[in-house]
C-alpha cells in the first residue's frame, strides 16, 4: 500500500489526502448522527409506549373494579392502530390474568416485567404501568412492541448518511481537484524546469514563483542554485578554453623539444621501440618497462665511456706531432745541427719520448674503455635476447626449468639491482621441468623483484638483501618466494596490496601486483603476501600447479 502511495503523482497524493480527510471526518460525523438518531428513536419509542400504557391504565380502572372483562378487552383492542404492539394485557393487583390482546401473527409473548417503566429486550420493548385507585394498586397494564420501526429508522438514517457521504465525496473530489493545483501547479512547473535543465544543459531558464509560501521559497532557492551553476559553468567553459590554449602552446613547445632531441636518440629510440613492440605482442608490458629501464642504465654507462674516449682523442698530446713533423721537414738538410744547436730542436727527442709514453697510456685507457663498451653492448644484446625468447612463447605452456625463469628475471633487473646495491640470494631446489606459461611467470617475478629492490633500498638496513626460494609444496604445488629486508607492510594495508591502483611507490601506478595476482589466478595458482609489520620486510609467495613434463602434455 505504501509503495503505491509513494509512486502516485503529487496531484494524486494531494487529492487523495484531501479526500481521505473529508471521508474520515464525514464518516465520523455520520456515525455520531446514526448513533444519536438511534438513541433518540429508542427514547421516543419508549416514551410513546409508556404514555399509551398510562392511558389504558387510566381508562381501565372501572373495568377492573367492577370486573368488566368486556370493557377491558375493548379498551385493549384500541392498540391495534399501532402495528408495532403485538401484545397487551391487564392483570389484577394479585397478579391474576384479567384481559389481554394479541396481534394475529403472535403465538407467544415475553415474560412480564417486575416494575413500572420500559424495558428493552433482544427484539422487543415492554412498557408496564400500575393501575392506581385512591392510592391503591388494583392492577397493571402491559404493552409489548416489536422494534421494526426502530430498525427502519436506523436503516433510513444509515441510507441518508451514505447518500450524504456519496454527495460529499463528489463535492470534495471536485473541490480538491481545483485546490490541489494551488500546491501542485508550482511544484510541477518547477519539475518541468528541472527536466529542461537536465536534458538541455540550459542553466539560463528560471522558474516563476507564484506565492511567498514554502513552495515560493523553494522556487527561489532553485533559481539561486541555477544562478550559481550557470556562473560556475561559465567559469568552467572559460577555464577549459584557457586550458586548451595552454595545452596547444605546451604541445607546440614539447613538439619543438622532441624534434631537437630526435637526432640524439635515434639509436636508443629504435632499440626501445623494438623492445616495446615485442613486449606488447607478448602481453608483457610490465617486463618491457623493466627491460627498457635496465637498457637505459647500460646506455648511460656507454655514453660515459664514449665521452671519455672522445675527450682522450680530442685532447691527445699526439695531435701536436704534426707541428714537430713540420719543423723536421723544414730542417731535413741540417737535422744534426738542428737537434744539437737549435733551441727548439734540442727538445724534440725528449718530447717524442714523452709523447710515446702518453700515447701508450692513452691506448691502454681507450682499450679498457672499448672493452667496457663491448661488454655493456653485449649485456644489452643478452637482455634483448632474453626478452625476445619469452615474447615468442607468450600464452603457451611449455616444458620449462623454473630456475632458468628466476635467473632471467634477476638478469632483467640486474642493472637496477647493481645501481641500488641490492644483493640477491638464490635458494633454488632441484626440480624437474614443469609446464607453465613462461611469459606470465617471468612478468610476475620481474615485478616482485623490482618491488623488493624498491622496498629494500628504502629501509634502514645495513645491507639491501633479496632472497628468492623455489621448491615444491606438497605433491601438486610449486612455490616461489621473493623476500626482502625492506620497509615491510602495515597490517591494515595487507588486504589492499593487490587492489588495482593501490601503490606505496612514488610515481607508481598500482597495476603490477594487481595484474600479477590476476595472471597467477588464470594459471590456476595464487599470489600472496606476508609481513610482520613496518620495518620487518615482506615475503611475496607465488604458488602454481606442479605439472611436470612427465605428468601432462603441455598445450596452448
Amino acid at each position: 500500500m505504501l509503495s503505491v502511495v509513494r509512486n502516485m503523482t503529487i496531484r494524486q497524493k494531494l487529492t487523495a489526502i484531501i479526500m481521505l480527510t473529508c471521508i474520515v471526518a464525514l464518516v465520523f460525523a455520520g456515525a455520531i448522527f446514526i448513533m444519536w438518531g438511534y438513541a433518540s428513536a429508542k427514547r421516543n419509542m419508549a416514551d410513546n409506549l409508556l404514555m399509551q400504557a398510562e392511558m389504558i391504565a387510566e381508562g381501565s380502572k372501572a373495568a377492573v373494579v367492577f370486573e368488566d372483562k368486556e370493557s377491558a378487552m375493548d379498551l385493549l383492542k384500541t392498540v391495534r392502530t399501532n402495528r408495532s404492539i403485538f401484545h397487551a394485557g391487564i392483570h389484577t393487583g394479585d397478579g391474576d390474568h384479567f384481559a389481554d390482546y394479541d396481534r394475529d401473527d403472535v403465538d407467544s409473548h415475553p415474560p412480564l416485567p417486575q416494575k413500572d417503566g420500559c424495558v428493552f429486550g433482544d427484539d422487543y420493548l415492554v412498557a408496564c404501568k400500575a393501575i392506581v385507585l385512591d392510592g391503591e394498586i388494583i392492577g397493571s397494564v402491559y404493552l409489548y412492541s416489536d422494534l421494526r420501526l426502530l430498525h427502519e429508522s436506523l436503516r433510513n438514517n444509515a441510507i441518508l448518511v451514505l447518500a450524504a457521504l456519496f454527495v460529499a465525496f463528489l463535492v470534495a473530489y471536485l473541490i480538491s481537484s481545483r485546490l490541489q493545483k494551488v500546491i501542485s501547479g508550482p511544484i510541477l512547473n518547477l519539475n518541468d524546469i528541472a527536466q529542461q535543465v537536465t536534458s538541455r544543459k540550459d542553466y539560463s531558464v528560471r522558474a516563476v514563483a507564484q506565492s511567498n509560501d514554502e513552495v515560493g521559497m523553494l522556487i527561489g532557492s532553485f533559481n539561486n542554485m541555477l544562478d550559481t551553476i550557470q556562473q560556475r559553468d561559465m567559469l568552467l567553459v572559460a577555464a577549459n578554453e584557457n586550458l586548451e590554449e595552454n595545452v596547444r602552446d605546451r604541445t607546440a613547445e614539447l613538439t619543438r623539444e622532441i624534434e631537437e632531441r630526435k637526432k640524439k636518440e635515434v639509436e636508443l629510440r629504435g632499440l626501445q621501440e623494438d623492445l616495446v613492440t615485442t613486449s606488447h605482442r607478448a602481453g608483457m608490458a610490465e617486463v618491457a618497462t623493466d627491460v627498457l629501464h635496465n637498457v637505459g642504465n647500460v646506455l648511460n654507462s656507454v655514453n660515459v665511456s664514449v665521452d671519455f674516449i672522445k675527450g682522450k682523442v680530442l685532447n691527445s698530446k699526439v695531435l701536436n706531432l704534426n707541428k714537430v713533423a713540420d719543423m723536421i721537414a723544414e730542417h731535413t738538410d741540417d737535422l744534426g745541427t738542428f737537434f744539437t744547436e737549435d733551441a727548439r730542436g734540442k727538445h724534440i727527442p725528449s718530447y717524442l719520448i714523452e709523447v710515446a709514453k702518453l700515447a701508450d697510456d692513452e691506448r691502454t685507457d681507450v682499450g679498457d674503455k672499448l672493452d667496457f663498451l663491448a661488454k655493456n653492448i653485449e649485456h644489452i644484446k643478452e637482455i634483448v635476447r632474453t626478452q625476445q625468447a619469452y615474447a615468442r612463447v607468450g600464452g603457451v605452456e611449455a616444458p620449462t626449468n623454473i630456475s632458468d625463469i628466476i635467473r632471467d628475471a634477476v638478469e632483467i633487473n640486474s642493472a637496477g639491482l647493481n645501481r641500488h646495491g641490492a644483493r640477491v640470494v638464490l635458494e633454488l631446489g632441484e626440480l624437474p621441468k614443469v609446464c607453465v606459461d613462461k611469459q606470465r611467470v617471468l612478468q610476475i617475478l620481474v615485478n616482485l623483484i623490482n618491488n623488493a629492490k624498491y622496498a629494500a633500498t628504502k629501509s634502514d638496513s645495513a645491507e639491501n638483501l633479496i632472497t628468492i626460494r623455489c621448491n615444491r609444496c606438497g605433491e601438486d604445488r610449486l612455490r616461489i618466494e621473493v623476500s626482502d629486508n625492506g620497509v615491510g607492510i602495515a597490517r591494515q594495508d595487507m588486504g589492499k596490496i593487490f587492489r588495482h591502483g593501490y601503490t606505496t611507490k612514488e610515481g607508481g601506478h598500482g597495476f603490477g601486483l594487481h595484474s600479477g595476482a590476476l595472471a597467477a589466478a588464470e594459471m590456476g595458482g595464487r599470489l600472496a603476501v606476508d609481513s610482520d609489520g613496518p620495518g620487518k620486510g615482506a615475503t611475496f609467495t607465488l604458488e602454481l600447479p606442479f605439472n611436470s613434463k612427465e605428468q601432462v602434455q603441455c598445450t596452448r
